[in-house]
């Protein structure tokens, strides 16, 4: 007789015998999904990689601007100061500046390498057609449409984050300038330290400054006579806002000046620099086949600049499609060529909902895969031209522009009624929001409503996008900051960088494997022994949900458990005692199957309230380190108004040292203009004196002159006259002859 248990088994092989083609198909799918997903594990990894180390190098060179604003308030400080302590004071700048100098070289170095390595990474990805190589980097190529959104910050976010790289002026042409301390570098221009790559929307400029987030894309520059280049805010984003010059061997480009933010919206052409007077000074020019590396080592002098221009052409085509800017240049399979290699080809994706913040490093673009992510917030509010900085330097009251010739009257014009306009619609909105007494806390909340909006419609925007594209890695959108942010090489010891990672990894390793979530669920299966046939009393397994049992199996289950119960009976009645212990013993393996099984929930129910305890407890660290930086920013605040007052104490200073020095170079200028009158009257004097003697010099020749005449017309007289004598003398001794000849 056939035992029962050889029946199922029996036909759980026929059932694997006749799936097994099905098996071999599904399995190399799978073999083909893992390799596919181990690919792009690698290459998360290697983004990973690329990612921080770009991290690093943009806290490198935010470390490198601060020292440098550093060293400039010092040098500041040292110039009011006197003595030996001020000559070794001033010799621990000049190794300061040294060392930074050291820095930056080494920076650049390494800023070369990584772009070179990034170009590597992402070279297999360049998947252009020949038609979209054709157009890429003058015309626009297919993108994804970004939303309109409300204003999320204001000129402020400006105001506060470049504070910490340079100093605000005041000019009455152009109101609130900027102009960062990097500026005292000769050879600095903007956009020169960064690299150009190009994108769906044209041209865009990645910058290796912590401000160029703002000052490349927002605004416009300008040189000014005397002072150097300055930043002027504006509200429109763009990828550049330059003007584009070439040749075959030769790239060039130049800030396009304050003026053209009066025709929002309006599209540029070849004659910009005509309209506006960009002339060769404004020009960063570099040779084609740098045109791909980081440029600031590779921008020619600008001694050269004039000849450049001239032998160059103006490409510009700023235009605008679909609501968006496309900064048009150089043709993208033209550089290519150039170059001798295709540069990487980017989709902008842009976020318009940065969280305003000081600390610039989440603001700066950031490379993911084929996209390249840049921090767009929306500030076009009515009260920007209301808001002035906090600190403010100076102000400048003549503003000389370098221009190619003088600015139409027109352009002139159709700006100044635009800062106008824009002053009056500032104070306009003020009194909207309840005048200058609650004008901060009603904008503060009006922002705050629009950043929870925008918030809300980029979380289904990011749902949106996972159900179309679910590999793709989700962003974080409750603070649009990145994963892991590294910590400042100011405070390398801080353990707030490496909480997320904590954070994975404990979540990880607190994640329950499959095989012991199944024990869990069944541990008499683990841990139950199994009862062969005439033993005890086997307990039923539970049914797996959603599965129906066959009619047939049921059937030939009962008939097996009647064929058992046939053979157990006279077991029973032969050893009834050992069939009760056997029994007995069922009984307690029962009993410890319920209690696992009781102890298993109990488990799970002491994991989930961990779990939510450390939900709690992460809860509580983030309120605390939030409360820790609202902390530090008050302190910080505190902290520039105390500096405030120390500078505003130190301009008194340096008014009051400026007054004397001007009391001092009156008084000289006195004594000097004494002292050259005094001069000028003896010199006045000594030319009377020389004139005098000069004057007798010519009467005393004059005198002697006459004298001499009158001498010699008396001996020409006197000759005269002895000549008449001679020729009286000799008249009478001829007549006497003739008398005497007569005579005879």
């Amino acid at each position: 007789m056939k035992k029962p248990y050889l029946i199922p088994f029996a036909a759980l092989i026929l059932f694997a015998a006749t799936g097994c083609d099905k098996r071999s198909s599904d399995a190399a799918k799978k073999i083909a999904e893992l390799e596919q997903k181990n690919q792009n594990a690698a290459d998360r990894q290697r983004e990973l990689e690329q990612e921080i180390e770009d991290q690093k190098l943009a806290a490198e060179r935010d470390a490198i601007e601060r020292e440098r604003v550093r060293i400039e308030e010092d040098r500041a400080e040292l110039e009011r100061q006197q003595g030996a302590a001020a000559a070794e004071q001033d010799q621990a700048l000049r190794e300061r500046e040294d060392a930074l100098y050291d820095r930056e070289g080494k920076l650049e170095q390494f800023q070369s390498a990584l772009a070179e390595k990034e170009d590597e990474l992402y070279e297999q990805t360049q998947q252009l057609s020949d038609r979209d190589a054709e157009l890429a980097g003058r015309e626009a190529l297919s993108f994804e449409e970004s939303p309109q959104s409300e204003p999320v910050a204001d000129y402020d976010m400006f105001y506060d984050s470049l504070s910490s790289y340079g100093s605000w002026f005041e000019t009455p042409d152009y109101g609130y300038v900027w102009q960062p301390v990097v500026v005292n570098d000769s050879n600095w221009r903007p956009y020169c330290r960064g690299r150009w790559v190009c994108s769906d929307r044209g041209w865009t400029w990645i910058s290796e400054e912590p401000f160029g987030w703002a000052t490349y894309h927002y605004g416009r520059w300008t040189l000014l006579r005397g002072r150097g280049w300055i930043w002027v805010p504006g509200t429109e984003w763009a990828p550049c806002w330059v003007s584009w010059r070439e040749n075959d061997k030769h790239i060039g480009w130049a800030p396009l000046p304050p003026e053209t933010m009066a025709y929002r919206g309006h599209n540029w052409d070849s004659s910009v620099d005509v309209q506006f007077g960009i002339g060769a000074l404004c020009y960063n020019f570099v040779e084609l086949r740098y045109f791909g590396s980081s440029l600031y080592g590779h921008c020619l002098p600008l001694a050269g600049n004039g000849d450049y221009y001239q032998q160059t052409s103006n490409i510009t085509y700023i235009h605008i499609e679909n609501r968006q800017i496309i900064c048009g240049g150089p043709k993208y399979k033209k550089v290519c060529e150039g170059i001798g290699r295709p540069l990487p080809f980017y989709r902008l994706e842009i976020d318009h909902h940065p969280r305003p913040s000081r600390d610039s490093l989440g603001l700066r673009p950031r490379i993911k895969g084929d996209r390249l992510v840049v921090s767009a917030p929306n500030m076009d509010v009515a009260w920007n031209d209301g808001l002035k900085p906090k600190r403010i330097k100076d102000r400048i009251e003549t503003v000389t522009v370098e221009r190619n010739g003088n600015l139409n009257r027109e352009i002139t014009d159709r700006y100044r009624q635009t800062r106008e306009e824009g002053r009056r619609n500032a104070e306009t909105a003020i009194v909207q929001l309840g005048g200058a007494d609650q004008f901060d806390q009603r904008r503060d909340e009006k922002l705050q409503d629009n950043r929870r909006v925008a918030d809300g419609k980029g979380r289904k925007e990011v749902t949106r996008d996972l159900a179309k594209n679910p590999e793709r890695p989700q962003r974080d959108i409750s603070n649009n900051r990145e994963p892991e942010r590294m910590a400042r090489p100011a405070d390398p010891d801080s353990k707030m960088a490496q909480v997320p990672d904590r954070t994975v990894r404990q979540a990880t390793e607190n994640r329950p494997r499959p095989q012991v979530m199944e024990e869990r669920r069944n541990p008499v299966a683990k841990d139950t022994p199994r009862v062969a046939p005439g033993e005890g009393v086997k307990p039923k397994p539970e049914p797996r949900p959603q599965q129906q049992p066959d009619d047939r199996r049921v059937a030939r289950t009962d008939d097996s458990a009647k064929q058992v119960e046939t053979q157990r009976e006279p077991q029973r009645q032969a050893d009834p005692a050992g069939q009760a212990r056997k029994e007995a013993a069922a009984q307690r393996q029962e009993e410890q199957a319920r209690e696992m099984q009781r102890q298993a929930r109990q488990n799970e129910a002491e994991q989930t309230r961990q779990a939510q305890q450390e939900a709690i407890r992460r809860r509580q660290d983030e309120q605390a380190q939030q409360q820790q930086l609202r902390a530090q920013r008050e302190a910080e605040q505190a902290r520039e108004a105390q500096q405030e007052a120390v500078r505003q104490q130190r301009e008194q200073e340096r008014a009051q040292q400026q007054a004397l020095a001007q009391q001092r170079e009156q008084e000289r200028a006195q004594r000097q203009q004494q002292e050259d009158q005094q001069r000028e009257m003896q010199r006045q004097q000594e030319n009377a004196r020389q004139q005098q003697q000069e004057n007798e010099r010519q009467r005393q020749q004059e005198e002697n002159q006459r004298q001499q005449e009158n001498a010699r017309q008396r001996q020409q007289e006197e000759n005269q006259r002895q000549r008449q004598q001679e020729e009286s003398r000799q008249k009478q001794e001829k007549d006497q002859d003739e008398q005497r000849k007569r005579g005879r």
